[in-house]
């Protein structure tokens, strides 16, 4: 009997690990986003354009996410991510823009924020689907800084926005290969915020690359009677692993 305990018991082990690793499960990421920026910035009727004023243009932005799943039915599943999206730029206003006056000038445009997003499974075979709720924390910064006047317009921008939250994916059978869309959104009022993602992603294992075009656009009515409306968009590229 003894000898027969002690075969059993690695089995029976290895038995449980696999099947605690089918029903919980998570991936962790890296990205890197190249995109370029677009938009105006009003200050009292005073209008910048964000690239041809201030020359923002096309940027680098990284990220890093981590997911969390799990088979309890009335709790969501779990992602956390962190966007970093700060830009600094030299430019020329050709008329004075709140507090700075005309000339040269020096622009940062920082909208890095954390994604917490609570969403759960409605579908999850070869064709998944995922619904939910993308909790955005901002905390970033519009500044405009002339260094020969000492002029500063700096509006700090410190939000925390709850967006509603779709995902998609197709696999294709009998492959890794997958194409999928996400969403996140609000809108009110004069307000509005989306980020928007359209992707194909290779399995290979437990690993995995994607490849995308991602496009957030912000607009935001009266911050310190400051109104901006920025188009951020471009390519990705990110991988991870799966597990």
């Amino acid at each position: 009997m003894n000898k027969i305990l002690k075969v059993i018991a690695p089995i029976a082990l290895c038995a449980s690990l696999s099947a605690q690793a089918d029903i919980i499960g998570g991936s962790v990421e890296v990205a890197y986003w190249y995109a370029g920026t677009s938009g105006i910035s009003t200050f009292n009727n005073t209008r910048l354009d964000l690239e041809d004023d201030l020359n923002l243009d096309n940027d680098s932005f990284f990220d890093v996410a981590a997911t969390l799943e799990h088979p309890v039915p009335v709790l969501p599943n779990v992602r956390l991510k962190y966007v970093n999206m700060e830009q600094i730029e030299d430019g020329k206003i050709s008329g004075a823009f709140d507090k700075v006056s005309s000339g040269n000038v020096e622009t940062t445009l920082d909208l890095s924020h954390i994604d917490l997003i609570l969403y759960y499974e409605i579908l999850d075979n070869w064709v998944s689907v995922d619904v939910g709720l993308d909790i955005k924390k901002f905390d970033g910064k519009l500044r405009i800084f002339n260094d020969t006047a000492s002029d500063e317009s700096n509006t700090d921008i410190d939000e925390v926005l709850p967006l509603g939250y779709l995902s998609a994916e197709v696999e294709l059978p009998m492959t890794d290969l997958s194409f999928g869309v996400e969403l996140s959104g609000i809108s009110y009022s004069d307000n509005s915020i989306s980020d928007a993602k359209i992707r194909i992603r290779q399995g290979f294992s437990l690993a995995f690359i994607e490849l995308g075009y991602r496009q957030m656009a912000i607009k935001v009515d009266d911050i310190d009677d400051l109104d901006v409306d920025v188009d951020i968009s471009g390519i990705y590229l990110s991988t991870g692993l799966d597990f």
